[in-house]
């Protein structure tokens, strides 16, 4: 653990995630969640108006509903990685027990399932979730127009949303962790273990989980990094997290907003900015929610060199010193090192 903490690789992706949070969770403490409104401001030219550039109002500028694009995407932060933690952490405890259970305890149950979940590869999760969540949260929204009258409530759909990322992704993360369990069942030494009379819950414990705890890790991050892109795909497909509003924004255009200003929402609502004068509404979000993958993507590598370079020194062989020495000096070494 000391020596992932000294990685330089996994502490800046960490660092990164750990200050948005904390920066997202005390302006929500300290503020309320406060978005400011950008004002008409008189210039040489004459009365310039929003939508203001991020030279003109740092550092983000604002978009097409005057807000401040900074406040949003900080207030955002936290929702986008509370959401990317809590789905990556479900799908991560409910594959796991799945998929090491399933091949520890049923094998042969484990390998009719398999062809089918196989399937599960070819088959686009941002497709699934897309014609799981139309309904519930755009096509119900956009039909009443307000979040009171949406036919769920706010709570509901957040539910909603959440059991369905989690379960669209469980069938393939179950099956490679079932795949990696069946690989360790299959080492030579589980056959000495097995011989001697190791039951399944020995074998689980002293001899799975300790060459499974290094490839977990590795998936909890995976998992974080597909969430996020998840996320994205679907908010740039109209499926904001919470589902989202009508609002009327300066150029008259009824636009549906998101309610909770989580990125995947603000990408996908303002999207339509990308190449045109106005393109940092778009690009802002799009650029916090790179950094945020390339952060996560920085753990998963300094952690996977943490771990090669551990493996290394415990397969590097002891030096035995093989000089030949008189009856005294052996008599001398027996007795320092008793």
């Amino acid at each position: 653990m000391i020596t992932l903490w000294r990685n330089k690789l996994f502490m800046t992706g960490f660092l990164f995630i750990f200050l948005m949070l904390m920066g997202s969770l005390m302006y929500g403490w300290f503020f309320d969640n406060d978005i400011p409104i950008a004002n008409l401001r008189f210039t040489e030219d004459g009365v310039k108006g929003p939508p203001y550039s991020p030279w003109e109002y740092p550092p983000f500028g604002t978009n097409n509903l005057a807000e401040s694009m900074f406040h949003i995407l900080l207030i955002g932060a936290k929702f986008t990685l509370g959401v990317a933690f809590l789905v990556a952490a479900l799908r991560f405890v409910i594959s796991s027990v799945w998929g090491t259970l399933s091949e520890l305890y049923l094998p042969r149950v484990n390998e009719r399932v398999r062809p089918f979940l196989e399937a599960f590869y070819y088959y686009p999760v941002t497709l699934i979730a897309y014609l799981m969540l139309y309904w519930v949260l755009f096509e119900d929204g956009m039909f009443n127009g307000t979040d009171s009258e949406f036919t769920y409530g706010f709570g509901t759909r957040v539910i909603i949303e959440i059991l369905v990322l989690t379960l669209a992704a469980v069938p393939i993360t179950s099956l490679t962790i079932s795949k990696e369990v069946n690989l360790i069942l299959k080492k030579e030494f589980m056959d000495s273990v097995q011989i001697l009379g190791g039951n399944r819950r020995h074998i689980l414990m002293k001899h799975i989980l300790p060459f499974l705890k290094p490839q977990l890790v590795v998936i909890f991050l995976r998992e974080m990094i597909q969430v996020l892109v998840l996320l994205a795909h679907l908010g740039i497909l109209g499926i904001f997290f919470g589902g989202g509003t009508m609002k009327e924004d300066l150029f008259q255009n009824m636009v549906f907003v998101s309610l909770s200003n989580e990125w995947s929402g603000i990408i996908g609502n303002n999207f339509q900015f990308l190449f045109t004068t106005y393109w940092w509404i778009a690009i802002c979000p799009i650029f916090l929610l790179t950094l945020t993958v390339l952060a996560f993507k920085m753990m998963l590598e300094g952690y996977q060199s943490v771990e090669a370079s551990s493996s290394k020194r415990l397969q590097k062989p002891e030096k035995v010193d093989i000089t030949p020495v008189g009856k005294e000096e052996r008599f001398e070494r027996v007795r320092r090192s008793i």
